[in-house]
């Protein structure tokens, strides 16, 4: 039964409302409508929605497989965090005009581990 995921997929579809409206608002503010104006921050804006919405769908598919062939609800927490976490400081890197790589970083590799362990944990438990 899937009970954990969807409460990950609800907090990131509240970030991804979020990241639209940052981008939208800057939009708005430069009066730019389609593309980027050559405007920097609607850029770093832009790609941080992009990365996002890149990301995240794969992720939580991943995920939700895994919880529903049976891991564990901690695990599966744990998967859900790593990508929540990730996705935040890779948004907040991202988005920033003078971003800190740090930020950028450590949000592609908790993506990327949250991808990796559900894809593990996939396999492990269809062939166990």
């Amino acid at each position: 039964m899937i009970s954990v995921i969807p409460l990950y997929a609800a907090l990131l579809g509240l970030i991804y409302i979020y990241l639209s409206v940052a981008t939208l608002t800057r939009r708005k503010k430069i009066l730019v409508a389609l593309g980027d104006g050559g405007d920097k921050l609607l850029q770093k804006k832009m790609r941080a929605h992009g990365n996002f919405q890149e990301y995240v769908p794969i992720s939580l598919i991943l995920i939700g497989f895994a919880e529903y062939l049976g891991a564990a609800s901690l695990f599966v927490h744990g998967l859900g965090v790593a990508l929540l976490v990730g996705r935040i400081s890779h948004a907040y890197g991202v988005s920033m005009l003078h971003e800190k790589l740090v930020f950028r970083v450590t949000g592609m590799a908790l993506t990327f581990l949250s991808i990796l362990l559900s894809s593990i944990a996939i396999f492990y438990l269809l062939y166990r």
